[in-house]
């Protein structure tokens, strides 16, 4: 509630003016009998605490007014803890109430003189009247004081969050001329404040459209060439628009921030990878290692091993975490478009080019991880242009002048050949140095079957729930299967398989009999399988194919730490260093 003492300099100023007028001494006291105004003799006694059992201790309990015209036969006089120092001859009391009737505090007009006491006696009615209507009104001014109060909270609460918002805000008249803008408005537009204030919106975004309620604009006679989206917010007094609210974000940002939206998968980590055969924890504890780093990753592994699973646990790994994570399929964009999705594009920059330009992907991933499936399929004069980019963290938009500069971790991967591509110049050796600074190579499906039957039970729950089916289980024999069949599409063969059982099996446990013949006929019963057909392979071919398969069953079986390592040279009787050179040629 708000009290009387919050206005005590303009209730001063109400007891100066009545004792000018009425020749009566004035003193004003709170609901605590402290004296906030006065004049006469008890002016110097403002602040002071009134005496118990005073006739204002009574007027503040009964809410009633009350008045002492023959003070020495007054029996509140009597009762008053000061009555022997009193100079009082004459006084009338008026409580000050609020509109619930709650006290707030007393005004009162007090005789020293047998000339004031007679002007009180003779005057007693039209003064009560004047204390009575006195009081209503010092009560509707602590209202009114209070509004302003509350007006001027809100005004600063507002005011708090619109310079807390991360846009910067404008505000205008009917005819949007600047009248006001928050804090941000420096920070965004690199100009000073005070310049745009009185000025029509037209005069400081260039091609600025009244009647658009969303605009991508740019600012007027200015080295600044950010683009920004203004949305327009109208504000209406009875139906009549008289004001309005310009909201103004870089256009970078908002775009970064919903294609981040779309894309990113915060959930994606490595607690998300299936599997405990050391395989495929070496490659996860490689990918750890690295993910704190900045240096460029390359990604090996056929299709369906979960290359592009391992470039967002990775970046979510990173610092980079809570930047975009931006996606962009190298194979599945045709050569003509690829690069205005890499590097974007102004308006105008070539025929069917979007009116506003584009942002690209370069752009989109600045502060977080660009992913590029597919490099492999990067056009070759395309990676020129992307290794400048990697080099000197900064280009130009296609048919654009300013320079953008960005900061990204570029994360690749391939199912490609590389190595032979640059030997017949389809990839550039340059940029492939670049790309593969830390290779990091997925092992197929067929090379962790120990992986299997985990992989197998959590993706059979997962799609019972994705497709409403009841919990199913499967047997140990279609798990045993499972383990002999080669998945040349790895997990994403698998999944599939898993989705098409679970939508034909009737029964709670799923066996090998659903599986279809084509899949039966690939069971391996072996290792690896030598080919009984005949084969029109050169000789050595065929043998560095086999002795691959032996490396590639080594490692999974022993590991790929020096120890392991060494342990595997020993097994196969042959140096250590010849081992470490054929791992290398056959990338594993």
């Amino acid at each position: 509630m708000f009290e009387i003492d919050q206005i005590k300099n303009s209730v001063q100023d109400i007891a100066d003016a009545i004792s000018s007028i009425l020749k009566i001494e004035v003193t004003i006291v709170n609901k605590d009998l402290r004296r906030i105004a006065a004049t006469g003799n008890y002016k110097d006694l403002i602040g002071e605490q009134l005496p118990k059992g005073c006739s204002y201790e009574h007027i503040l309990n009964s809410k009633s007014f009350e008045s002492i015209i023959e003070r020495d036969i007054s029996d509140r006089c009597k009762n008053c803890t000061s009555s022997e120092n009193c100079e009082e001859m004459a006084s009338i009391g008026y409580p000050i109430l609020n509109d619930n009737q709650e006290v707030l505090g007393v005004i009162g007009l007090i005789a020293f003189t047998q000339q004031q006491r007679n002007s009180i006696y003779q005057n007693y009615d039209s003064i009560t009247k004047f204390l009575s209507k006195l009081s209503i009104l010092m009560s509707r001014n602590l209202q009114y004081e209070q509004t302003i109060n509350d007006i001027s909270l809100k005004n600063q609460e507002i005011s708090n969050i619109v310079n807390s918002l991360d846009s910067a805000i404008l505000f205008t008249d009917k005819n949007m001329i600047i009248q006001n803008y928050n804090y941000k408005v420096y920070d965004f537009l690199k100009i000073e404040p005070k310049k745009i204030l009185n000025k029509n919106m037209t005069e400081v975004f260039d091609n600025f459209n009244s009647s658009s309620t969303t605009q991508k604009l740019s600012l007027k006679n200015t080295k600044n060439t950010n683009e920004y989206l203004v949305k327009t917010i109208e504000n209406y007094v009875n139906g009549n628009i008289e004001s309005y609210i310009f909201q103004i974000s870089k256009y970078g940002n908002v775009v970064k921030n919903a294609y981040n939206l779309i894309e990113s998968n915060s959930s994606l980590n490595f607690d998300a990878i299936l599997g405990d055969s050391i395989a495929i924890n070496n490659t996860i504890t490689l990918a750890k290692q690295i993910s704190k780093g900045n240096s460029s990753v390359m990604i090996r592994g056929e299709s369906g091993t979960g290359k592009e699973l391992f470039a967002r646990a990775i970046h979510n790994a990173s610092d980079r975490k809570n930047n975009p994570f931006i996606v962009i399929n190298c194979a599945s964009i045709p050569d003509n478009l690829l690069e205005s999705e890499l590097f974007g594009y102004e308006k105008g920059a070539f025929t069917g080019a979007n009116s506003s330009g584009k942002i690209g992907r370069f752009e989109l991933a600045n502060g977080g991880t660009l992913f590029l499936d597919e490099i492999g399929d990067l056009p070759i004069h395309l990676q020129p242009k992307l290794l400048r980019v990697l080099q000197d963290g900064k280009f130009v938009r296609l048919g654009g002048k300013k320079t953008i500069e960005v900061n990204f971790r570029l994360i690749t991967a391939t199912n490609r050949n590389l190595e032979k591509m640059v030997k017949t110049n389809e990839f550039r050796d340059d940029l492939y140095f670049r790309l593969s600074v830390i290779p990091i190579n997925i092992p197929p499906l067929r090379e962790r079957k120990s992986d299997i039957p985990l992989i197998a039970n959590c993706k059979l729950s997962e799609y019972c729930t994705k497709l409403n089916k009841p919990k199913k289980s499967f047997s140990d024999s279609i798990l045993n299967v499972f383990q002999n069949i080669p998945w040349e599409g790895n997990i994403r063969q698998l999944e599939n398989i898993i989705e098409f059982l679970v939508n034909i099996s009737e029964d709670d446990v799923i066996d090998e009999t659903l599986l279809p013949n084509h899949l039966l006929s690939k069971q391996q019963t072996t290792s690896f399988e030598i080919n009984q057909n005949i084969s029109t392979s050169p000789l050595q071919e065929q043998l560095d194919e086999y002795e691959k398969i032996i490396l590639k069953n080594m490692v999974e079986k022993y590991g790929s730490s020096t120890k392991s390592k060494q342990m595997i040279a020993d097994i196969l009787k042959i140096n250590l260093s010849t081992l470490y050179r054929k791992l290398y040629r056959y990338n594993l």
